[in-house]
């Protein structure tokens, strides 16, 4: 689609439609507000198995105002991935939901169709496999700095293990002390109370023999509360939010319309004054396969006029074409396609340099080695090209932790992007200049500083003065939550493309709905005429590398031709790898996961991570 990110600017900004109404019907206007906390937390600790940790949580939480499906645990997996995990709930829906996200693993508990509020309690047990594996030292992080929820009571009970010098700290990254793990008949207990938000707790010692594994008795549940109905304050709030988000959507759609040449999709594509093509062409079982489209000038001399068209329906101008178009890299097409230079564009360039032959990607298991061609020297690149800057003397480079060279040549490749697609003449007006990932980040950011600003100043207001306890001030905050939500998500329509600009983005889109609906029968066409390294490489640009993946695996292309572990198609399978060489680690800790699992520190030990709801 020419547009891929307009759905998740719509979604973001009906969050922040939402987020007024939402706030009223917390408290934070109209009516102080009930926040969501863990009333009380147990934690119990025994081996399990030779040298596994069973945990096991009782979570009294408090939803307070909120609407939520229920308890989330966020936990690392540097303990290995938490097995034979079990939830079950006396009072709220405990259907449970395990997802693995990269270095950690997701836990949620709750009914993805359905919502409570108020109080709850929630038991959850799951096992680390290997928390016990190597030296006798106990060093579990029992929660990471990164949760965002007072516990009113933490209670953590270990059982089963012999410690000597048990510790306990509590507090931020990399804290001492501040609790006792202390004997207890025949368990080792620490009480914290209140447990601050942003406080991590460790618990550690060494583990000098085994005990038998004794009940531990479940702590009663806290009192409820009464629950108490919305303010009606909230639908107001809505519905102006929601005229002021449209308002600015529609001032920014038709600001942002692009020229296009007049007529229909052939002349919009190719220009008035190219012979026009053939019908559009559907890819079905047993339709024949027309030779790639003749190469065509970028930009159609003297249009006899133009149109103005909306992102949106653009894609209605669009085609299938088995042919990218003509005299324009992968990078470049996806940057005019979703108007933004950003890691997905940089990472395109070098899938592309795979598929010139300039640059060798190999894969053996989970290693990735990028290298030259044999008989490529190091001054065979320019003297600012990238590549000899991410080489730099070097003969291979191995991905998958930073790299101060590639990443250095990683920032170069979005400079010269960006430079490159503003000499095209493709935009008429802005441009994918200040698109970048970070830039699309910063503005993101900026938006949710500027929202909490006014919360914390309408918060002030309101207690002092008590001027946003009314409707007006109430609706005046919805208008500007909304209203500045939506220029910031909406401002990315406002590049216009030029006629030209237009020409190459239908042209990509045509060419993305070929590869996104082939078969083994279009793999095998490419094979026979010498494109197979260059499609693949603008599937990995168009977002099409995994319809492109199968329709390799179904296609009679001999394994070694498909360069699956060597070829283009690797900068999409192994992005990971080629993200964390350009992207710099954090020298801050958090959440955790823990350096070197000392256990005497807050954050030194494994397991952790973060717990809320969802």
């Amino acid at each position: 689609m020419l547009d891929p990110i307009a759905t998740w600017r719509h979604a973001v900004v009906l969050v922040f439609v939402l987020a007024g109404p939402a706030l009223a019907l917390a408290g934070l206007v109209g009516e102080p507000d009930r926040p969501e906390r863990f009333d009380a937390k147990q934690v119990t600790v025994q081996p399990d198995g030779e040298a596994g940790l069973r945990i096991r949580e009782i979570v009294d939480q408090d939803f307070g105002d909120e609407d939520r499906h229920g308890y989330e645990r966020i936990i690392p997996d540097d303990f290995g991935a938490p097995t034979d995990v079990t939830a079950t709930s006396p009072d709220a829906p405990a259907d449970l939901d395990v997802t693995p996200l990269g270095s950690q693993t997701r836990v949620r508990v709750g009914d993805p169709d359905s919502t409570v509020s108020g109080q709850h309690r929630y038991e959850l047990a799951y096992t680390l496999p290997v928390a016990l594996f190597g030296p006798p030292e106990l060093a579990l992080d029992i929660i990471g700095t990164g949760e965002e929820l007072e516990t009113g009571r933490m209670e953590i009970v270990v059982m089963g293990l012999q410690l000597d010098r048990p510790t306990c700290s509590v507090g931020d990254f990399d804290d001492t002390g501040g609790c006792r793990l202390e004997r207890d008949g025949d368990v080792y207990r620490a009480v914290i109370e209140p447990l601050e938000r942003g406080d991590g707790v460790t618990i550690g010692g060494t583990i000098l023999g085994r005990t038998d594994v004794v009940d531990v008795a479940v702590p009663d549940v806290p009192a409820r509360r009464a629950s108490r109905s919305p303010i009606p304050l909230a639908a107001a709030m809505l519905g102006i939010g929601a005229l002021a988000a449209g308002a600015v959507y529609a001032v920014s759609r038709r600001v942002g319309r692009n020229e296009v040449y007049a007529g229909g999709p052939a002349d919009a594509a190719f220009g008035p004054t190219q012979a026009p093509i053939s019908a559009p062409a559907v890819l079905t079982p047993g339709s024949a396969l027309p030779p790639p489209s003749p190469a065509q000038p970028e930009v159609a001399e003297a249009p006899a006029a133009t149109r103005l068209v909306a992102d949106e329906q653009m894609d209605d101008l669009a085609t299938i074409e088995f042919a990218p178009p003509a005299g324009v890299d992968p990078w470049e097409g996806a940057v005019v396609l979703r108007e933004r230079i950003d890691d997905e564009t940089i990472g395109a360039w070098f899938s592309t340099q795979a598929a010139r032959g300039v640059i060798v990607l190999d894969r053996a298991d989970d290693d990735v080695t990028m290298r030259r061609p044999p008989g490529r020297a190091d001054g065979d690149e320019g003297p600012s090209d990238p590549l000899r800057q991410a080489f730099d003397g070097r003969e291979e480079i191995r991905l998958g932790s930073y790299d101060k060279r590639f990443a250095e040549a990683w920032v170069r490749v979005r400079t010269e992007q960006t430079d490159r697609v503003l000499e095209r003449g493709w935009w008429t007006r802005g441009g994918p200049r200040g698109s970048s990932t970070r830039g699309g980040r910063f503005t993101v950011f900026i938006v949710f500083a500027l929202v909490w600003t006014i919360i914390g100043a309408g918060s002030l207001i309101s207690g002092m003065l008590g001027l946003i306890q009314g409707t007006a001030g109430a609706v005046l905050f919805a208008v500007a939550l909304s209203g500045l939500a939506a220029y910031a998500l909406y401002r990315s329509m406002l590049p216009a493309r030029s006629a030209a600009g237009s020409s190459v983005a239908l042209r990509t889109e045509s060419f993305r709905r070929f590869l996104q609906a082939s078969e083994g029968r279009h793999v095998e066409w490419a094979w026979e005429r010498g494109l197979l390294r260059e499609y693949s490489a603008w599937a990995v640009a168009l977002g099409a590398a995994d319809a492109w993946e199968r329709a390799l695996s179904s296609s009679s292309v001999p394994p070694a031709e498909m360069h699956l572990g060597t070829g283009p198609l690797l900068v999409h399978s192994m992005g990971g790898s080629f993200s964390s060489t350009h992207t710099a680690p954090s020298s801050s800790g958090s959440g955790g996961s823990g350096g070197g699992f000392s256990g005497g520190s807050v954050g030194g030990g494994g397991g952790g991570g973060s717990s809320g709801s969802w």
